[in-house]
């Protein structure tokens, strides 16, 4: 419904309540709520309307697709605390290109060679920890913060077959090994004996690949102390529980992946995007995922608990979720569950108290954040619309409450 419309409706019934009481009438049953007038709202310099509003769709290039893959299989990748759950933190997951693997798998200009060799389609990396500190992966061997006990990355890649995918696993093995000469040794997971697996006897982690159907799995995992059991005792749990996550899904054919359906109900075109930039980015800028899928971002840009993150989003019945350029928008279950995030404040993060909620935008309240750091904004606003949630933050009240308005009247413009 377009604004004309929308006006044009609230003008009506507020011109027929001034001629009823203009004539003393007294009208019985329940008054039924009008749409807000968007144009009477202080959006600011902010876009009121989605950027599919007077063309198609936006539908990424060819070259774009491998992204909108890696986010669909997000939902079926296991994050560190299906491990092991005193693994509680995320460290930010993300989509992977076959020209650029995650250093968690070792040197990656090599293992990104092998990887388009074998014509790897997409993947998907989620790290998580049981102390929020950092894991240095990026020269050798990796190491850790001491006090850092378990820590995990997941890896998930598919290629178009199964050749391709167990040539692929044995490539990144042995040139991984190789470059540890001298120093690792191999490990065998006597419960996955396809495993390619090793590790350093005085290094606390093991690095382990397995090759299964299409896909590479692969994982470095590391424990508290340097103990291979425990270590091939975490690995063949972590195995255990990412076949049957993959299970439930279907890998996809290289056709499949330039073909995937891009936002279909509109999860991402109702969010807030304040430059209008529309290219899928899986490290967390622009993407769309399940309930499950959104806890690998846990760490960066949503907060580092992945469990509080979970709590939040399960309490509003999220279906789906949207991360676009700093807004976060939802599709819930239902209406009710929308209001409910409202009224409950279920923000992704822990808040400090209340701010004023924005001027005249109905199903709204603002908050001050409790922590403002690593980037984090010290304002949020949080704004509901039948079933779905829009939630924007920025330093200045005004202009959060600016954005929550902008994100109203975006809600409300999406056909």
């Amino acid at each position: 419904m377009r604004n004309s419309t929308r006006t044009a409706t609230a003008l009506l019934a507020v011109g027929l309540t001034a001629v009823l009481t203009a004539c003393g009438s007294t009208v019985g049953g329940t008054a039924q709520p009008a749409e807000t007038d968007i144009r009477t709202l202080d959006t600011g310099s902010y876009p009121t309307e989605p950027i599919n509003a007077h063309d198609a769709d936006p539908v990424p290039p060819f070259y774009e697709m491998d992204e909108v893959a890696g986010m669909r299989i997000a939902d079926y990748v296991i994050h560190s605390g299906e491990i092991d759950p005193r693994m509680t933190f995320g460290k930010r997951g993300g989509t992977v290109m076959p020209g650029v693997l995650p250093s968690e798998l070792g040197d990656s200009t090599v293992l990104s060679d092998i990887a388009k060799k074998h014509k790897m389609l997409y993947g998907f990396e989620s790290n998580g920890t049981s102390k929020d500190s950092t894991i240095n992966s990026s020269s050798g061997w990796p190491s850790k913060q001491a006090a850092n006990q378990f820590t995990a990355t997941t890896m998930v890649f598919q290629f178009p077959d199964a050749e391709r995918a167990n040539a692929a696993a044995r490539e990144f093995y042995d040139v991984d090994l190789a470059a540890q000469e001298g120093k690792n040794q191999p490990v065998a997971l006597p419960g996955y004996p396809a495993a390619l697996s090793h590790w350093r006897p005085d290094s606390p982690f093991l690095r382990t690949l397995l090759p299964h159907g299409p896909y590479v799995i692969a994982f470095l995992l590391s424990v508290d102390s340097p103990d291979q059991q425990a270590l091939v005792t975490m690995a063949e749990t972590a195995y255990g529980k990412q076949i049957a996550a993959l299970d439930r899904t279907a890998p996809l054919t290289d056709e499949e992946v330039m073909t995937l359906p891009w936002d279909p109900q509109h999860v991402l075109m109702r969010t807030l995007n304040p430059e209008e930039l529309s290219s899928p980015d899986g490290s967390g800028q622009y993407l769309l995922t399940g309930r499950h899928g959104i806890l690998h971002y846990s760490g960066d840009p949503l907060p580092a608990d992945r469990q509080f993150v979970e709590d939040q989003f399960t309490k509003m019945n999220a279906e789906q979720i949207a991360l676009s350029w700093g807004s976060v928008g939802v599709r819930t279950a239902d209406p009710a569950s929308a209001r409910r995030a409202v009224t409950e404040k279920l923000l992704p993060w822990r808040v400090e108290t209340d701010a004023a909620a924005p001027p005249n935008v109905p199903d709204s309240a603002c908050v001050e954040n409790k922590q403002v750091l690593d980037g984090r904004k010290r304002f949020s606003c949080i704004v509901a619309y039948h079933q779905y949630v829009g939630i924007v933050s920025s330093n200045q009240l005004l202009d959060a409450q600016q954005r929550a308005a902008a994100q109203y009247a975006v809600f409300a413009n999406t056909r």
